[in-house]
């Protein structure tokens, strides 16, 4: 029989020592090109409007805004300390303009019905502690065909 599920964290990656380890090692990975943004690209998302599940501290949506034109970006996390990571790094990117980070939970996430062209998440899976209200929550704020 299977075990039951157990969450990693149900605030998400907080504190000042915690979060700048984990910037580095996601910058790291972005230099090496480990981000999977051509992926994002490929399979079609290059346009308008798109939601970020998880966001961290902000790069993989950061790299998708730098590869597309006219595009803005919406991110989500449960954590306090990496919106405002991933603030100061749009900066970095001279990216203000184009993004906005939302603290909330996967499950219960405050945008209108049919508010995005499109939703990517990579890594934060282990963080939902609700993978079925967080898949229909994504589904309800895409727009239809997103």
């Amino acid at each position: 029989m299977p075990r039951a599920r157990a969450l990693e964290t149900e605030r998400g990656i907080q504190g000042p020592l915690t979060v700048e380890i984990y910037d580095q090692m996601q910058r790291h990975f972005r230099d090496k090109g480990w981000i999977e943004t051509k992926t994002l690209i490929q399979s079609g998302i290059t346009e308008r409007t798109a939601l970020e599940v998880g966001i961290g501290p902000g790069y993989l949506g950061l790299e998708w805004l730098k590869h597309t034109d006219r595009t803005r970006l919406t991110g989500a996390d449960i954590s306090r300390d990496m919106i405002t990571l991933a603030r100061m790094n749009a900066a970095e990117y001279v990216f203000t303009e184009r993004t906005e980070y939302v603290e909330c939970t996967g499950a219960a996430m405050p945008f209108d019905d049919n508010e995005f062209d499109a939703a990517f998440s990579a890594g934060s899976l282990h963080e939902w502690s609700d993978i079925p209200k967080t898949l229909e929550e994504i589904w309800r704020v895409l727009k239809p065909g997103g």
